[in-house]
């Protein structure tokens, strides 16, 4: 039998340390990037994460169109000391992981046991095994720490998040970090299905369909513990745009925006603070300009398609204190958007580049939640905020510092106008914009980016240690 070990300390009680892991998303949260882990299943005891018999299945991909398949059952549960994951089913012969907490002088010490077995046994596979928990496990116990210790972390037990959006790209990242940052969740999420329901004890997922005048009732009791509302939905604009395409990303966008204003209504909600997702398109093309908050509208489908999403959002200034415009910029996660389509061709080590030198505003998918949670507690901010990193990248070295990361065997260039004469109006809106822009707002609040440039967002995504 094999054993691995991972030990670290936090300076909190344990009573806040252990209720951590029983968030709904505590999995999700802890998770790296680079290990695409998703939960297909979970099965809770009495609403409740961690109670003996509850069960969790996930899929783990580990090449493309290959996922291993997990079913793990709690066991061994005992408040403010332990409990254990057994594997039911999965990869291995045998696995158990036990999570183990004491408390010292208000330091509490988090211990994961890990006992298995594979089917085959060599030194080799058994020391590839180690490396890849350790890794994980010191990314897991980082993640712990900082968002125990946040600046943002929710102190009321009972304030909730309403979210429209939540399962995409954004939406999946940032339900964990909330419900990590002690705020309870209510996610309506688009189904046909109007009586689906998901409910735990910090998290309520409830059926919505922004094309239908019908909107789910909330419980009294949770009415009033509601506090903000992210909407972060409309349609995908990758994709061949076709007429039909932009149509539906401008309706999608202003559909689910009017939508989550009339269901508020009807459930009678007021906000502190309402976050909607807009775009860095609004700018256009300004080759000559830096741009922030405060510069004018640019030209193109994207800029247009932006302007009138945000009057529509705007409208919301009648049942909320702020309203935010989050204008995002390329957001650069390995699970979807920007940094995945460009690095299709490096999964083959294929380095496939473009020669071009328009600069291109991103941010890290971690900054962009964080910012998120850091907007809804900063009271004195509203209106427009740049959801972009501080230091532009040029296109061209986009590629370059993907290489260094990926290592190609081949790499080659391709001019830009091969590009443009085979991308329509929208991509070449997103790919050869020249776009510097710069987060004013949050750098004046003085938020803290992670990941200040591009080289940290990628580090961040696979996991390279900083030299």
């Amino acid at each position: 039998m094999n054993k691995f070990s991972f030990q670290s300390k936090v300076n909190l009680d344990i009573n806040k340390v252990f209720d951590w892991h029983k968030k709904t998303f505590a999995l999700e949260r802890l998770t790296p990037p680079w290990d695409f882990v998703k939960v297909s299943n979970r099965h809770f005891i009495n609403s409740s994460p961690l109670i003996n018999g509850g069960s969790i299945e996930i899929k783990q991909r580990i090449f493309p169109l290959i996922n291993l398949r997990w079913k793990l059952i709690h066991q061994d549960y005992s408040e403010n000391k332990k409990f254990t994951d057994l594997m039911l089913k999965g990869p291995f012969k045998f696995w158990r992981h036990e999570h183990i907490f004491n408390e010292r002088n208000l330091e509490t010490t988090i211990q994961d046991e890990i006992q298995y077995e594979t089917y085959l046994s060599n030194n080799f596979l058994n020391s590839y095994i180690k490396n890849k928990l350790n890794k994980s496990f010191e990314f897991r116990h980082k993640i712990l720490k900082r968002d125990l210790n946040d600046e943002n972390l929710n102190e009321d037990d009972d304030k909730y998040v309403l979210i429209i959006g939540g399962s995409g790209l954004v939406g999946s990242h940032l339900i964990p970090l909330l419900n990590s940052l002690n705020y309870k969740i209510i996610h309506l999420k688009f189904s046909s299905n109007e009586n689906e329901k998901f409910i735990t004890h910090d998290f309520y997922r409830l059926s919505w369909n922004p094309y239908k005048n019908h909107y789910p009732k909330i419980p009294n009791e949770i009415i009033k513990k509601i506090r903000f509302a992210i909407n972060l939905s409309g349609e995908n604009i990758l994709g061949l745009a076709t007429k039909s395409k932009k149509k539906l990303i401008l309706e999608s966008r202003i559909k689910s925006t009017d939508s989550l204003k009339n269901f508020l209504i009807s459930n009678k909600i007021k906000l502190e603070c309402v976050i909607h997702a807009s775009a860095t398109g609004f700018y256009g093309d300004n080759s000559d300009k830096v741009n922030d908050e405060n510069s004018k509208k640019g030209s193109g489908f994207l800029s247009d398609t932006t302007e009138e999403w945000e009057h529509h959002q705007n409208k919301f200034i009648d049942i909320a204190d702020r309203v935010i415009n989050l204008r995002i910029g390329a957001v650069i996660s390995r699970k979807g958007g920007f940094l995945k389509n460009i690095l299709l061709p490096y999964n083959l080590k294929l380095g496939i580049g473009i020669n071009s030198n328009n600069y291109i505003s991103y941010i890290s998918i971690e900054d962009l939640c964080r910012s998120i949670s850091y907007l809804m507690k900063n009271i004195n901010i509203k209106g427009v905020v740049n959801a972009v990193s501080p230091s532009p990248i040029k296109l061209i070295d986009i590629f370059k510092e993907i290489s260094l990361i990926k290592k190609p065997i081949i790499k080659f260039n391709i001019p830009s106008n091969i590009i443009r004469k085979v991308s329509d109006d929208v991509a070449k809106e997103l790919i050869f914009s020249n776009q510097y822009i710069l987060p004013s707002k949050l750098i004046g609040s003085n938020f803290n980016f992670l990941h200040k440039t591009f080289m940290d967002s990628l580090e961040y995504e696979f996991g390279v240690e900083k030299k």
